[in-house]
């Protein structure tokens, strides 16, 4: 597992760096409305592909190892497609994609859609490494398309970007598709019901708690543009995407994370695991955390046009809570991974509510600043609630999340017996 997590943290920082690269670019070529514009398309995308999750998310994890493949990967894809269909419809007769864009919208979210689904079943499969080299592979082509027409053909226009999602979105999806062709048995299909009412009542469950929490983090762009304008919403959602590429760390441990519990019956060894994981997490993002504002402070101004000068300044409002969600992060598996997501729903519900009041509050008087400081006491609000039900169920004692000398020592003697092996005999 420790290997597992070392290579997705790996994975991470590189698609991070390049993600930041390309943010800035986009930035500095494309200006703040256009960006603008590309936040909401993907933001678009992204809420199709939360409904399509309903079935074909993170459920599967779960549900791989115990059933047919074949009886959840139908059903799976049948879902994406209506979805992707009736969403782009929905979103666009309420206005909420950019004019000209909707049938973009609905190619990508179902290309996003079918290349997740194939992830799910490759992280159920503990076939992380296989996950991560498709991952990385799919932001450099992204990032190479992009620089390509920016600095090779001199296009500089908001679908260039989305020439590059479809380029990379279909290769994720076909090199991801080949990898679990032999996870199929050619076996009949039957008793598919119970395994479909499982799909859609789990992943019901699991999935309404990530659109819930996808909301926390991104509602406030409609507010912004509904209250300021557009550029506005370009201006925060590059200071939003640059302190978020701080969670690389969580996130990489938590997908690991999930998949091991997931596979796990013992609930002491998953809350031993979720503490330990908890604790490193939290140091590794304070320290990246401070990092990233040194640089912030150093070299922004020579990177951005004055339009994005308040970048830093939403950054610094949306520290804290950023590093305090680094927990939430971590909890989040922990609950989902032994079937109880339910906890993760009422957070993201806290959360999300916290938002709405906050922003429809702060944004109209305090601009992009507000903005900020809704995103981070949200944060902290649906944190806590996780936070005490972790330690209530776990009967876990204050002191035990302390990170001790026997904690690093096992960390740092892992990394030498990591290191070991890869000297000896290659990792395939």
């Amino acid at each position: 597992m420790f290997k597992n997590i070392l290579s997705t943290i790996t994975t991470r920082i590189l698609v991070a760096l390049l993600t930041l690269i390309m943010v800035l670019v986009n930035a500095r070529y494309l200006g703040a409305e256009k960006v603008g514009t590309i936040g909401l398309i993907i933001l678009a995308i992204a809420i199709l592909q939360l409904i399509s999750n309903l079935v074909g998310g993170g459920v599967l994890v779960y549900l791989v190892p115990r059933a047919q493949l074949v009886k959840l990967f139908l059903p799976s894809c049948g879902w994406a497609i209506l979805t992707s269909a009736l969403g782009t419809f929905l979103l666009n007769t309420l206005h909420l994609i950019p004019t000209g864009y909707a049938i973009h919208v609905f190619f990508l979210a179902l290309f996003l859609s079918l290349f997740t689904i194939n992830f799910m079943v490759l992280m159920a499969e503990e076939r992380i490494r296989a996950y991560n080299y498709i991952s990385l592979l799919q932001v450099v082509i992204l990032f190479v398309v992009l620089m390509f027409f920016f600095f090779g053909l001199g296009k500089r226009e908001v679908m260039v970007y989305l020439y590059g999602l479809y380029i990379s979105y279909i290769f994720a999806f076909l090199s991801s598709l080949i990898l679990i062709v032999s996870s199929f048995k050619k076996k009949e299909i039957l008793g598919s019901g119970k395994i479909i009412r499982e799909l859609v009542q789990l992943g019901s469950v699991m999935q309404v708690g990530n659109i819930l929490q996808f909301f926390n983090y991104r509602l406030s762009y409609y507010f912004i543009e509904f209250f300021l304008n557009r550029a506005a919403l370009g201006v925060y959602s590059v200071g939003v995407q640059l302190s978020e590429s701080i969670w690389l760390i969580a996130k990489s441990i938590h997908m690991v994370q999930y998949t091991r519990i997931s596979n796990e019956k013992d609930e002491k060894y998953a809350a031993k695991l979720t503490l330990n994981l908890l604790k490193i997490s939290f140091v590794l993002t304070l320290l990246s955390l401070i990092l990233i504002m040194i640089l912030l402070h150093l070299f922004f101004f020579l990177i951005l046009k004055p339009e994005f000068q308040q970048v830093p300044v939403i950054m610094y409002t949306l520290a804290a809570g950023i590093l305090t969600f680094s927990i939430s992060i971590i909890l989040s598996p922990y609950f989902s991974g032994l079937g109880k997501p339910i906890h993760n729903t009422i957070s993201a519900a806290i959360g999300l509510l916290f938002t709405l009041v906050l922003c429809i509050f702060l944004i109209p008087r305090l601009g992009l600043i507000g903005a900020g400081l809704a995103a981070t006491f949200s944060y902290i609000a649906a944190t806590l609630y996780q936070f005490i039900v972790f330690v209530k169920m776990t009967k876990v004692k204050p002191a035990d999340f302390l990170l001790r000398k026997d904690d690093i020592m096992i960390i740092i003697k892992r990394i030498k017996t990591l290191l070991i092996d890869n000297s000896v005999t290659p990792d395939t």
